[in-house]
């Protein structure tokens, strides 16, 4: 979490590592620092496309287990390097050595009330206080005099420092070579980042790099980073546990209606009734659904957007068609071994029950079961359970409708979350605008690619909750399958 503090008495403190954010204007500072802290409100770090978008000094602190962890200092960009350089050399005069801190608080003093390099006294700030630096350039711009007049002041200040390659776009490291030889003479460490597209590993990866260039900070960074993994797992647990409730909540929906029995219109009513509920019903579950959505979207702290509604849920949607599994689910084919491993399973049973004296044949008819089951009904349109009750000692009729007769509707819904947590993942902070999609490429399916073993630990679940019998430990195992799916989908962005 990012906090923001306004010209603070002291941008330096004991016991919190601190880093200036400097670089030329433009090179993305501020995209850098939104994904790194996770922080995507404007109103605390702005991202424009505008030059000189920061005009002063920022605190922006890495906050864990409630304590701030790390401090950033997001700094105003050089505006002029290679006359700030001239007029350092110049207070330095015939010195011995190069410019040192001594000659930096010079340059400070010398000129912060005058107007004159404005934003360089105010960059030298938090690094005459003792901050480490954190350089962000543009690989994809050439190496001009200013950016060398740049690393030559940074040098002088002898502070731990670490040199961010910003990539911006496919070709944005066109001369990445180039700066690495120069960056290389100057800085500790030089490190590759794209702030729009950077992914928890990446953040951790350069979090843990300033490990490396002050060895001060080593065990406070060591265990900064050891509670930022601790965090992010259990987001994951979380993710999880707010996926299956989804799940339990949409599979145990139901919704109500009624109608009059009066003839010659009973038949005309009831037909009237049951449409309705059942479009309240997959209003219903869509609405759950981008609830769901906006649920995983605020854990993993993107506050800035919020999940559209998901398409494609009606009363008419066909769970038979190829396109409507090509988009969101398994294959017929799978699942039929789905049902096949779940009822074999079953069968199983059967066989320890009697000693292994039916020869296999529980777990024969159990495979054929499920796997018939699975296929015949996963080639149905997907009409809802319907109950009538009679309404008391008035009349009339009430109607329940839901969930699906067809299982694979299970399977539709978790796999559109599973589609909606993998953008979430692959979604930077420093990106900004437009809602989280519903739709994804018809190959994005998740939930087709699953290992039998959890496709089977789900299968189980889903039948229990359509016995509304929800099995503490058959749900448990559902979550184990989900949690480990979770971080799956994580390993392969």
């Amino acid at each position: 979490m990012a906090m923001r503090t306004t010209q603070p008495a002291e941008w330096v403190v004991a016991d919190i590592p601190c880093f200036a954010v400097v670089g030329k204007v433009n090179m993305g500072k501020s995209a850098v620092l939104a994904t790194l802290l996770e922080e995507d409100d404007d109103r605390i770090i702005r991202i424009s496309p505008e030059p000189g978008e920061t005009t002063r000094c920022q605190r922006l602190s890495l906050v864990l287990d409630g304590a701030e962890r790390l401090r950033f200092i997001d700094t105003p960009g050089f505006q002029q390097p290679i006359e700030a350089l001239r007029a350092i050399r110049a207070l330095h005069g015939g010195q011995t050595g190069t410019p040192g801190l001594a000659t930096l608080q010079a340059f400070v003093d010398e000129y912060q009330d005058t107007g004159a390099f404005e934003d360089e006294c105010r960059l030298l700030e938090p690094l005459l206080q003792g901050a480490g630096i954190l350089y962000v350039i543009d690989p994809g711009v050439p190496v001009y005099d200013s950016f060398l007049a740049e690393i030559e002041i940074l040098r002088f200040s002898g502070r731990a420092r670490l040199a961010l390659l910003n990539q911006r776009g496919e070709d944005g490291g066109a001369r990445e070579a180039e700066w690495r030889e120069h960056l290389g003479k100057a800085f500790n460490l030089v490190r590759v980042f794209d702030a729009h597209r950077a992914r928890f590993a990446t953040r951790r990866d350069l979090l843990a790099a300033l490990n490396q260039i002050d060895e001060r900070d080593r065990a406070h960074l060591e265990t900064t980073t050891a509670l930022l993994d601790a965090e992010w797992q259990q987001r994951r647990e979380e993710a999880a546990e707010r996926i299956q409730n989804f799940l339990r909540s949409a599979l145990k929906l139901r919704e109500r209606g009624h109608y009059g029995e009066d003839a010659p219109a009973a038949e005309a009513a009831k037909r009237a009734a049951i449409k309705q509920a059942s479009r309240r019903y997959f209003d219903r579950i869509a609405a759950l659904e981008r609830e769901a959505a906006n649920d995983l979207l605020a854990l993993y702290r993107h506050t800035a957007i919020q999940a559209e509604a998901m398409t494609g849920f009606s009363e008419d949607l066909d769970l038979a068609s190829d396109e409507t599994w090509r988009r969101l689910g398994l294959t017929r084919q799978q699942l039929t071994f789905v049902g096949a491993a779940v009822g074999a399973s079953a069968g199983i049973g059967v066989d320890a029950a009697t000693f292994g004296h039916s020869l296999g044949i529980g777990a024969l008819l159990g495979g054929l079961g499920g796997g018939a089951l699975a296929f015949f009904k996963g080639d149905a349109i997907p009409t809802l359970r319907l109950d009538l009750a009679r309404i008391g000692p008035l009349g009339g009729q009430r109607i329940t409708v839901g969930p699906p007769r067809n299982p694979n509707f299970a399977w539709v819904l978790l796999d559109s979350l599973l589609i909606r947590y993998r953008q979430i993942l692959s979604r930077a902070h420093a990106r900004r605008g437009d809602a989280l999609a519903s739709d994804d490429e018809p190959s994005a399916s998740i939930a087709r690619a699953l290992p039998g073993e959890r496709q089977k630990a789900l299968a189980r679940w889903f039948r229990s909750l359509a016995k509304s019998d929800d099995n503490d430990e058959r749900a448990q195992a559902a979550w184990r399958a989900l949690l480990d799916t979770l971080a799956a989908i994580e390993d392969e962005l």
